[in-house]
């Protein structure tokens, strides 16, 4: 499973982690902060990591309820906020409950559990009748295709070695559907491919970042199962911590979509 690879624990996870939210942070608020959340909103972050989204969620809303959720919470930053709790939550065993929450939240999470259909249908109930659910998740399916022979070639070998753990990161592009039949509504998606490059304090640098260290450290994995040569797996991270490369990233979906009211 994902968190037995990439562990909380590992030297380099939370630097990994904090890479990662301030890539995706901004489209994520760019989504919530269209949804006016009531002032006493009851907010879950599940998948939190280091917590930015839930700790931020605290601080924008003082008279909120949060829940931080993780399989492991010790990576969370430190805080002092008295309306933000953690909670250990698996998705694949516990129950979230029925009408609870406001806003859920969940970043590439779904797509490295077997169940995330189910576990998609479990945040629907979860949720009040008009509560929202933001969630991003990727959506591989275009890096697989180029720009260059080599760039299609090493991604399409990555995407070997997920489907072999079980992941499904060309998920984002089926989420919009499964939501629509799952029975939410106001879907509203889109797919982001961010540019990478490790360059200056953009998003674009974080991200860059954050897969150079994503794949340093599944390096033994990737070359011990014969997915990628030692050689490939060096020339496709001198390309992206060159400066002077511009090449896109994998690509991720950012949905929302609400319970609809009257729904049972």
């Amino acid at each position: 499973m994902y968190e037995d690879l990439l562990p909380h624990d590992l030297p380099t996870e939370a630097e990994r982690l904090d890479r990662m939210a301030r890539a995706h942070d901004p489209d994520t608020f760019a989504v919530i902060d269209r949804l006016n959340l009531p002032a006493d909103a009851t907010c879950l972050d599940i998948g939190t990591g280091r917590g930015s989204v839930a700790i931020r969620l605290a601080e924008n809303l003082p008279h909120a309820s949060v829940t931080a959720s993780d399989l492991d919470l010790s990576a969370v930053r430190e805080n002092n906020l008295g309306n933000l709790t953690l909670v250990r939550i698996d998705l694949r065993e516990n129950d979230l409950g029925k009408g609870i929450y406001d806003l859920i939240h969940c970043r590439a999470v779904l797509c490295f559990l077997p169940t995330r259909t189910n576990a998609l249908a479990q945040i629907l109930r979860a949720l009040k009748p008009g509560g929202a659910l933001v969630v991003t998740e990727m959506d591989f399916g275009r890096i697989a295709a180029g720009p260059s022979r080599f760039w299609a070639m090493f991604w399409t070998a990555y995407l070997d070695f997920a489907a072999a753990q079980g992941w499904d990161l060309q998920f984002g592009s089926a989420l919009p559907r499964q939501l629509s039949q799952l029975g939410f509504s106001e879907i509203d998606a889109r797919h982001i491919e961010p540019m990478l490059n490790p360059a200056g304090d953009t998003a674009g640098a974080a991200e860059a970042e954050t897969w150079s260290l994503t794949l340093a450290t599944l390096a033994p994995k990737l070359i011990g199962g014969g997915f990628i040569s030692e050689a490939m797996l060096k020339d496709a991270l001198d390309i992206i911590r060159n400066p002077d490369a511009w090449v896109p990233g994998p690509g991720f979906m950012v949905a929302s979509a609400r319970r609809p009211f009257g729904s049972k």
